[in-house]
This record gives structure tokens, C-alpha cells and sequence, in this order.
């Protein structure tokens, strides 16, 4: 990690959490080469910058042997575009919500346990929701890269429908 501002036992503190957030102050000394006391001064004052936001378990749910990543991009009325982002809100399907540019648009990414599901949801908020003007469901087929999740691009090989005929 190399956050600027932060100096370089900061910086592998952070990749070493990055790595596993559950090690003790001690062991997380060690492998930076400080003592267990500088440690967690160094971790406070970073969580009390903000730097740190908290230690969690990440769950992937789309592990599961059935389901389908999805996201979803919506149009909706200025005057319905609130009502539109709380219902999906509150839908269980649905991971995450960004607003976008342009006029009353919203990007929904989430998980189905099927395509019959993710169809009704669907065709529900479409017909449901009289202010979505547009909507369009794209179903996800892989993971490149996120980083927030610890997904890291890396390209091995071209994919076959990239490689070339001899």
C-alpha cells in the first residue's frame, strides 16, 4: 500500500491488515519491526484519521453454487428518483446503489438466486415504479479487478475469444 501522507511503517502496517486484520498488535509488529505498543498508537491515530474505517469480515454471497451477479442501470423522473432509490434499498437483491450523472440515473449492483428472480425484480420495479423510464439488467460473467474486494487483474493469457487464428 502506499497511502500519501503516510510514511513507510504506516504504509506496511496497512498491508499487513490488508492481508489479515485479525493478527494481534504484537504479530503485526513483528512483521513491520516495531513493538506491539507502536503498533496501536500508529493503528489509532490512523482510525482516528479516518484512514482505518473498521475491521469486517468480507462475505462473498455470490459464491454460492447458484445465483447471478448482476447490475442494473436505471432512468428515472426527477420527481420519482428518492422513491426509486429507497425501494431498492430496502430490496434484499441488491448490493449496492451509486447515483449517477446525468439526468436521474442510478446504477444498482446485485445478487439473484436465479434468472426467474432476477427477472421478476425486473419487470416488478419497471411496472411498479411509474417513474423509471428506462432499465436495463446486465448479468455479470466475471470478476477483472476490484480492489475494495481483493480482486487484483491479472492477465495470464489471452482470453480465447481474444486469440488469434494461426
Amino acid at each position: 500500500m502506499n497511502i500519501e501522507g503516510l510514511d513507510e511503517i504506516d504504509n506496511r502496517i496497512l498491508d499487513v491488515i490488508c492481508e489479515n486484520a485479525r493478527l494481534t498488535y504484537r504479530e503485526i509488529g513483528e512483521r513491520v519491526g516495531i513493538s506491539r505498543v507502536s503498533v496501536k498508537a500508529r493503528m489509532r491515530a490512523m482510525e482516528e484519521k479516518g484512514i482505518i474505517r473498521g475491521y469486517h469480515t468480507v462475505i462473498n454471497p455470490t459464491a454460492a453454487p447458484e445465483g447471478i451477479r448482476f447490475v442494473m442501470d436505471l432512468e428515472c423522473r426527477p420527481d420519482s428518483y428518492g422513491d426509486v432509490t429507497e425501494y431498492l434499498a430496502h430490496e434484499k437483491m441488491i448490493r449496492q446503489i451509486y447515483g449517477l450523472s446525468g439526468e436521474c440515473r442510478l446504477h444498482a449492483a446485485g445478487f439473484a438466486s436465479n434468472s426467474r428472480n432476477l427477472e421478476n425484480f425486473a419487470k416488478t420495479i419497471y411496472r411498479e415504479k411509474l417513474g423509471v423510464n428506462r432499465i436495463a439488467v446486465h448479468t455479470i460473467l466475471s470478476t477483472l479487478m476490484d480492489r475494495d474486494g481483493g480482486v487484483e487483474y491479472e492477465r495470464k493469457t489471452e482470453p480465447e475469444h481474444l486469440e488469434r487464428e494461426e
